[in-house]
C-alpha cells in the first residue's frame, strides 16, 4: 500500500474515535436531550460490524491461511454488537461492546502472525483500540 493510502487510512481510522472520544466529552459538558452513552452504543455497534466486515473479507481472500473461520467469527461478534444495542442496562451494553473490540483485536493478533494483517495496520487496529475501549470504560464506569 502507498504511503499516502496509509497516512489516510490512519486519519480515517482515528477520526472514527472520535465520536466516541465527543460521547466522553458528554459526561462533562452535557448537551440538552443528547444520552452520550446511547449514541457511543450505537456508533460501537456499526463500527463492530464495520471490523467484521474487514474480517469477513480476509476469510474471502485468503481462507487457506486464516487461523479461524472468519466466516463464523465475523458474524458471531456482529451479531453480538448488533444484540448489545437491545440491553437497556447502557453500562453492560457499553462493557459487553468492549469486550467485542477486544476480541477483535485478539483476532487481528493472529491474523497479523498469520501473515494476513500489515504490521502498520495491525500498529493501527491496537492505537484505535486502546482509544476506543478506553472511552467505552469511561462512559460504562463514569455517570
Amino acid at each position: 500500500m502507498k504511503t499516502r493510502d496509509r497516512q489516510l487510512a490512519s486519519i480515517l481510522t482515528y477520526s472514527g474515535t472520535l465520536p466516541l472520544v465527543g460521547c466522553v466529552v458528554l459526561l462533562f459538558a452535557p448537551l440538552a436531550g443528547v444520552d452520550g452513552k446511547l449514541v457511543a452504543i450505537a456508533y460501537a455497534a456499526v463500527i463492530l460490524s464495520f471490523l467484521c466486515g474487514i474480517h469477513w473479507a480476509l476469510f474471502l481472500f485468503f481462507s487457506e491461511k486464516c487461523p479461524n473461520n472468519l466466516l463464523i467469527t465475523s458474524n458471531i461478534v456482529a451479531l453480538m454488537a448488533w444484540a448489545s444495542l437491545l440491553v437497556t442496562h447502557h453500562e453492560l451494553a457499553l462493557a459487553f461492546q468492549g469486550l467485542c473490540f477486544l476480541a477483535l483485536f485478539a483476532l487481528d493478533f493472529k491474523l497479523r502472525n498469520a501473515g494476513l494483517l500489515p504490521e502498520w495496520f495491525y500498529h493501527l487496529r491496537r492505537n484505535a483500540t486502546i482509544i476506543v475501549v478506553f472511552c467505552l470504560t469511561c462512559l460504562a464506569v463514569l455517570s
